[in-house]
C-alpha cells in the first residue's frame, strides 16, 4: 500500500453512495460554523433569511467538493477541507481585531480566499496525479 493510499483510506471509494451522506453532514457543519460566526461571534441579530443564505452557500461548497470526491478526486476533497478549516480559523481570528467595522468583511473575504485557493490547489494536485498515472499507463 502506498503512503498516499493510506492517507485517503478513510474516504469512500469513487461513486459510492456514502458521498451523499458526507455531503449533507459537511453542509450542516459549514452552515453551523457560519451561523455561529455571524450570530454569536459578531453578535448580529438572528435572521432566518440570512441563515437560509448560509445554508445555500454551505450546500454549494459541499456539493462542489463532494461531487469531486464522488468522481474520485479525493485530493480535491482533502485539500479543500483543509483550506476550509484554515479559512474558518482565519475568519474567527480576524473578528477579534479592531478594524473599524471592516472585520466582518475582511474575515469573510479571507475565508473565501482560503476556500477557493485550496479548491484550485486540489484540482492542480489531482491533475498532476492524473498525468503521472496516465504516463505510467495506470
Amino acid at each position: 500500500m502506498k503512503a498516499t493510499e493510506s492517507i485517503l483510506s478513510f474516504m469512500p471509494p469513487a461513486k459510492d453512495n456514502r458521498w451523499f451522506r458526507w455531503y449533507l453532514i459537511y453542509a450542516l457543519v459549514i452552515t453551523a460554523l457560519l451561523s455561529v460566526y455571524r450570530f454569536a461571534v459578531l453578535g448580529a441579530e438572528f435572521d432566518v433569511a440570512l441563515l437560509g443564505r448560509f445554508a445555500l452557500l454551505a450546500l454549494a461548497f459541499s456539493g462542489i467538493v463532494h461531487i469531486c470526491g464522488w468522481f474520485g478526486g479525493k485530493w480535491v476533497w482533502l485539500i479543500t477541507t483543509a483550506g476550509l478549516i484554515v479559512g474558518f480559523y482565519t475568519m474567527f481570528r480576524y473578528s477579534g481585531r479592531d478594524m473599524s467595522g471592516w472585520e466582518d468583511l475582511a474575515s469573510f473575504v479571507a475565508f473565501m480566499m482560503f476556500a477557493a485557493g485550496s479548491f484550485v490547489l486540489g484540482l492542480i494536485i489531482e491533475g498532476i496525479r492524473w498525468l503521472i498515472n496516465r504516463s505510467r499507463g495506470v
